[in-house]
């Protein structure tokens, strides 16, 4: 992914999804069921690092075009 999200947008996103503030870290975002995975925030540089068990995970997802359905597959690797 080259495009660069906006980082407010992400993290009401996250924070919509349950995702809370660590109370460890006041720029740490975690996940509500698995505080390895979270999101550190440097709010000078208006970027978020991944935790390497998050890192991990995404790695796994494909990603898919919006007009495309859950199950899409290329053409060319059939």
């Amino acid at each position: 992914m080259t495009e660069r999200l906006d980082t407010a947008l992400q993290i009401k996103g996250m924070l919509a999804r349950g995702w809370a503030w660590s109370n460890h870290d006041p720029d740490r975002l975690v996940h509500p069921a698995d505080h390895n995975l979270y999101v550190c925030i440097d709010r000078a540089a208006d970027t978020m690092t991944l935790s390497p068990a998050l890192a991990r995970l995404l790695e796994l997802v494909v990603p898919t075009p919006a007009s495309k359905g859950a199950f899409w597959r290329r053409t060319s690797d059939r």
